[in-house]
């Protein structure tokens, strides 16, 4: 099955934002958020950085059970704080025993009065990624997560690119993760989409020095 996600072009992706308390023009649909399960995952993967982290705060998570609904399966996960600033400088991708991992590393930024800091973030179960048309694009994987970050961009305000990679990655090694694309990176609202094989619940852990946003997807070890 597949999914769908914007293609990003050399002009820049089309703006798409997921769903907010208020309409917008470009919508992500996701399935109504109802219970939180509260299975977490105890294992204590190992970090590809060495620095230590600051905090390390795991989110609940749990395997989909048959006949269970996206949203009832996976809960929304939201963080960081909304005076951060950053610039995403990597994303690494790796299978590890038990687990994929997902990571979003971040930069200071040069915005004006702006702390470094875990930009705020939302993470949820998406039925679909769309631009403005309305038109999806498909993305590997028959699951899919849309991660969106405020205050973050790829591309410094004083025009300095501090993300330099692939904004469509589709690893080889990993059996879960099997895409991570960009789908907007405007006004300093940036959405990446991760599409899974099947559906999983990530734990989360917010790390520093750097800043770091990692996100494991449980997996067969």
């Amino acid at each position: 099955m597949t999914t769908s996600v914007v293609v990003v072009s050399a002009c820049g992706p089309e703006r798409v934002v997921l769903p907010r308390t208020s309409p917008s023009p470009s919508t992500v649909t996701v399935a109504p958020t109802t219970a939180a399960p509260t299975a977490t995952r105890t294992a204590s993967p190992t970090v590809a950085p060495t620095a230590a982290p600051t905090t390390a705060a795991p989110s609940p998570s749990s395997a989909a059970s048959p006949g269970s609904t996206p949203a009832t399966a996976c809960p929304e996960l939201t963080g960081g704080a909304t005076a951060n600033q950053a610039q995403l400088t990597a994303i690494r991708i790796a299978h590890n025993p038990g687990f994929d991992r997902v990571v979003f590393e971040f930069a200071p930024s040069t915005v004006p009065g702006g702390v470094y800091g875990m930009p705020p973030y939302r993470i949820a179960v998406a039925t679909s990624l769309s631009g403005p048309s309305g038109q999806p694009v498909p993305i590997d994987g028959s699951a899919l997560f849309g991660v969106r970050f405020q205050n973050a961009s790829t591309v410094d305000p004083n025009g300095t690119r501090t993300y330099t990679g692939a904004t469509s990655l589709k690893p080889t090694t990993t059996p879960l993760v099997k895409e991570v694309r960009l789908v907007e990176d405007f006004e300093r609202v940036m959405v990446w989409g991760v599409g899974l094989q099947r559906l999983q619940c990530p734990t989360l852990l917010a790390l520093s020095g750097p800043v770091r946003l990692v996100l494991d997807f449980p997996t067969p070890p």
